[in-house]
């Protein structure tokens, strides 16, 4: 059924193309969680074929392994033969680090673990000679670890990153994408049964990722598998079009598949399905609506959320008129008032409350302490890992907000203030600085302060405007002076902020796609910091003991300008 491909081949036949007639209707079985049981999976997987006759593919989703000594002795008796896969099966990445030794020398580029078991890869389209198109992404989501992205890491890792979910989405931007048939993902997409009834015995609310969820809203699979929840659970199928706005398209069918051998009949761990590919159907018959069917649950607030009503009394650039902000009197360094915002007015209430592990929460145990500089009220200074220069800083808040705009309006003034505080740090030493903010595929605000040799503002926006028509980006937007990024942009849609020591400073609508290491890019560029070989992180990453000594340093020297020894 063709070679294991992590690239993207094409389609062949093409859909609808008078060669249709030839492609065959494939037998596919998916599994959940085997967890090291090889045995009763193949012989399961036997009997099916005794009764049913025989299948094409075996895929399986979630931990094909587990830390058991039963899962040793079985891998063991596999690698020896003596336990064989009744059919080519498919596996997904490690979930746990203590299982990358099971996969051997093999890296993210996937390949044949032992006879009949092949690794996928971490992420890619694995595309059968019958058309057949399956879309893979192993791994679980972490916060921490999506956001420090990397392309040419080629080792297994146990979660995905953005890089990965980069690599499926520019799949979908080809020329007359329709969808794939198949989408397995280790992890599950956040809000997925919005709609309709959630499976028992789970809290929805508390598992899924957003970017997964993204990525199931432009994959547009015609079934999409999942585990890890030690559940069966088939979700009503829903459409991939919005009735009477949109052509017909396909439905999707969600499905969460149980762990193999758990004693409840109902907790189904195998699915059987025949299937014509894709690229063999007609719009017709592709298009065909099952008699139960909902709207698609990962709303447009995934790719660019709308405001709500309560928000109709903000005023934003380029959309109400922010006419007389030179006359309004500048709150702590910030232009504008930061009441006229919803997003820092007095009616926010409680700030949002992340839904698993969060890296940047202040009181989450997740953070590295080692690396904090400051901490105000509001807000903090921390250390990245892998920074641009040695006194490469974020300033964070210390509640779990997505984005500047999305933050109390304490958080605003006192990050104001973390911002000027290190101005006149940097001013000392007879450096610059940059700041920068991402609001684009980031769970927690992360503003990103970076000193550079003294420079002037123009050069600077220069080098960020040449980058972005180099990326075929549209042009920056100029803030006018006495604005904020809060007057520009509504809260909840993604941008990109570029903050300098003199306006107007720029800021860019991200719709679609957006280089997630663009403001590292150009800093790192020969026109600003000349050092290329930073641009990933991972290169500049030093040892615990060396990050500890690095922020000790900076601790030290920044205590003169740090306002919160008033506090």
């Amino acid at each position: 059924f063709g070679a294991l491909s992590t690239g993207f081949a094409k389609i062949s036949p093409a859909r609808g193309s008078k060669t249709r007639a030839i492609v065959q209707r494939m037998k596919i079985l998916v599994a959940g969680d085997v967890e090291g049981r090889f045995e009763q999976l193949f012989t399961r997987v036997a009997n099916i074929q005794k009764k049913s006759g025989q299948f094409d593919l075996l895929f399986c989703v979630g931990a094909f392994f587990s830390d058991s000594e039963d899962c040793k002795s079985q891998w063991q008796r596999v690698l020896d033969g003596e336990l064989k896969a009744p059919l080519p099966a498919y596996i997904m990445g490690p979930t746990s680090k203590d299982h990358m030794s099971f996969y051997g020398t093999l890296n993210c580029d996937g390949g044949e673990v032992c006879d009949g078991i092949t690794f996928l890869g971490q992420t890619g389209v694995f595309t059968a000679t019958s058309g057949l198109q399956v879309a893979y992404l192993s791994g679980r989501y972490s916060e921490q670890d999506y956001t420090q992205s990397l392309v040419e890491n080629k080792s297994l890792r146990e979660h995905f990153d953005e890089s990965d979910v980069d690599r499926l989405t520019t799949h979908t931007q080809k020329k007359n994408y329709v969808g794939v048939d198949i989408f397995l993902s280790t992890d599950w997409p956040r809000d997925v049964t919005m709609g309709t009834a959630p499976p028992e015995g789970v809290d929805v609310g508390a598992i899924g990722s957003r970017p997964l969820a993204s990525l199931a809203a432009i994959l547009k699979p015609r079934y999409h598998f999942v585990a890890l929840q030690k559940v069966f659970y088939e979700r009503t199928p829903y459409r991939n079009h919005r009735v009477l706005q949109e052509a017909p398209q396909h439905c999707t069918r969600f499905i969460s598949l149980a762990n193999v051998g758990n004693p409840d009949k109902k907790l189904r761990f195998l699915y059987a399905f025949n299937v014509v590919p894709l690229s063999g159907m007609d719009t017709a018959e592709l298009t065909s609506q099952p008699q139960a069917s909902t709207d698609c649950p990962y709303t447009s607030d995934y790719h660019e959320p709308q405001v709500s009503s309560n928000q109709s009394q903000n005023f934003f650039y380029g959309e109400r008129s922010v006419a007389g902000g030179n006359k309004r009197k500048q709150h702590h360094q910030r232009g504008g008032d930061p009441k006229r915002h919803t997003a820092g007015g007095p009616n926010r209430g409680k700030p949002p409350v992340p839904k698993g592990p969060c890296w940047f929460c202040l009181g989450s145990p997740e953070v590295d302490k080692h690396l904090v500089v400051s901490v105000g009220e509001q807000s903090y200074l921390a250390l990245p890992k892998g920074g641009l220069t040695p006194e490469h800083v974020l300033i964070l808040p210390i509640s779990h907000y997505a984005s500047f705009t999305e933050a109390s309006k304490e958080a605003m003034i006192e990050m104001e203030k973390y911002k000027s505080s290190l101005r006149k740090y940097f001013r000392s030493k007879g450096q610059s600085c940059v700041i920068y903010e991402r609001n684009y595929r980031s769970q927690h605000m992360q503003l990103q302060v970076v000193p550079i040799p003294k420079m002037s503002c123009d050069a600077l926006r220069e080098a960020f405007t040449l980058h972005g028509q180099l990326q075929g980006m549209e042009e920056f937007t100029e803030l006018p002076p006495g604005t904020s990024i809060v007057d520009a942009i509504q809260t909840g849609r993604p941008y990109f902020h570029l903050d300098l020591e003199d306006p107007p400073n720029l800021f860019y609508r991200i719709r679609g796609n957006f280089p997630l290491q663009f403001g590292r890019d150009v800093l790192a560029g020969r026109s600003v910091l000349n050092t290329p070989d930073k641009v990933d992180w991972r290169a500049c990453s030093v040892s615990k003991e060396e990050e500890t000594r690095l922020a000790d340093v900076l601790r030290k020297n920044f205590e003169p300008f740090d306002f919160t020894a008033d506090l």
